[in-house]
């Protein structure tokens, strides 16, 4: 009986499986695309730190998904920087003199899902921790009582996410490092970056069937995900300067014909400007849109583009109204947390002189609103009742300077910042 020659069997497998790989296209990513990062791994604070994220916010070429929400990326820290001024007097006025700097990431490698691969790029990161606002209903404003007992559940809700919560270990030792006077730094998880790339990435992606145009498309009522071209903030803008956002993510009709393109640019200018002022008066700024510029062959399209939704960081507190007005208003609990602390100052002396010096409740809680664990237990182990509500009336003060009478929040938009409009071919 004649043998089989196995290798004939061998290279008819190979060449099987090797006509079974999807056939690749190749795609490039333009320099300055902006890659939203989220850390999950803590790291240290220090150069060459290796640092580990995912992709926050897909990225897209023209009508194509090329990079997925939860792309893996790997970077390390090139350098540091010092932190702004007013944090800085914040965190000394807090008792903390630890010298406090922002990481410089160097992202160099992705890992396409999609084909396996690892790809080289290179990108500079800097932290922009920043949450979408979004339009909303003028709602009833909470009474002082209700906003109170909000903050305390807060508090209480913090505390136990710290020891019970996902990554409890970081949370409690980022709590921990809160109450020291000096500390080390961390980039803890959950922190964000946005990494411009500083040159074209090439990527290879499996070969997708082309996206039909739509004919004589409308782009009235449909929503936009865009990206600021440059910075704008209610200091230094003026009205009429002009503004523009580029599109970040395809929009499609409901056959899945393309309707508006990544890249496509929406031209606009800025419609009202108010300045930040001093007593905690906060900033304006309201910019509308005009136009949309397809490509260069292609003549400008009128629409009207209204802002329903934009990001802006925590501590802005920003609104935005039913015409796109972006407004930085005062903290939520403006009121409420100098009552607080004065009502612990005035109970840390009740308590001593109810428990001849042996110290209650409001007397030990006055130690961290002052100087974090140094004020607890300074405030722990004295025997006299003035130096807890000297710490509770030092917390006090702090919290009026802050709150009522320095220079409010200008609204600040920085470049890459991620906008959401709503078209509409009638002004």
């Amino acid at each position: 009986m004649p043998r089989f020659p196995y290798h004939v069997l061998v290279f008819t497998i190979a060449g099987a499986a090797y006509t079974q790989q999807p056939a690749l296209a190749p795609l490039t990513l333009a320099k300055g695309v902006p890659l939203h990062v989220r850390i999950t791994r803590t790291a240290k604070l220090r150069t060459g730190a290796l640092v580990e994220g995912v992709l926050a916010e897909p990225i897209y070429a023209h009508d194509r998904l090329v990079l997925p929400v939860g792309t893996v990326v790997h970077g390390t820290v090139s350098a540091y920087v010092p932190i702004e001024h007013q944090i800085r007097l914040q965190a000394l006025l807090n008792g903390d003199v630890t010298p406090l700097h922002n990481p410089v990431v160097d992202f160099d490698t992705l890992h396409l899902a999609a084909t396996g691969a690892d790809v080289p790029l290179q990108s500079r990161a800097l932290i922009r921790n920043l949450q979408i606002v979004r339009f909303s209903g003028k709602t009833k404003k909470p009474s002082l009582y209700q906003q109170g007992k909000t903050a305390v559940k807060q508090r209480f809700a913090d505390t136990r996410d710290a020891v019970f919560g996902p990554n409890k270990k970081d949370r409690a030792l980022r709590l921990l490092y809160s109450q020291l006077p000096y500390h080390p730094q961390r980039i803890w998880v959950g922190t964000q970056f946005i990494a411009d790339l500083e040159s074209p990435t090439p990527i290879s992606l499996p070969v997708e069937p082309p996206i039909l145009l739509a004919e004589n498309p409308s782009l009235n009522g449909i929503k936009v995900n865009a990206r600021l071209d440059s910075t704008i903030d209610s200091l230094g803008a003026r009205k009429g300067d002009q503004v523009t956002a580029i599109v970040t993510q395809p929009v499609f009709d409901n056959d899945h014909h393309l309707l508006l393109a990544e890249g496509a640019e929406l031209e606009g200018s800025v419609m009202q400007t108010k300045a930040a002022r001093s007593f905690g008066r906060n900033g304006q700024l309201r910019f509308a849109f005009k136009g949309v510029k397809v490509d260069t062959t292609q003549p400008e399209r009128k629409v009207f583009g209204t802002l329903t939704a934009a990001e802006g960081a925590a501590g802005q507190n920003l609104t935005v109204d039913a015409e796109g007005n972006v407004q930085a208003n005062p903290d939520g609990n403006r009121f409420v947390a100098p009552l607080l602390l004065a009502v612990t100052a005035v109970a840390a002396r009740g308590d001593h002189d109810h428990r001849d010096g042996d110290g209650g409740i409001g007397h030990t809680t006055v130690g961290s609103n002052g100087f974090g664990l140094v004020a607890r237990v300074i405030a722990l182990t004295a025997s006299n009742a003035n130096v807890a509500t000297g710490f509770g009336a030092y917390a006090f003060a702090k919290s009026i300077y802050f709150r009522f009478l320095v220079r409010g929040h200008e609204v600040t938009f920085l470049k890459d910042t991620q906008v959401e409009v709503q078209l509409s071919t009638r002004d």
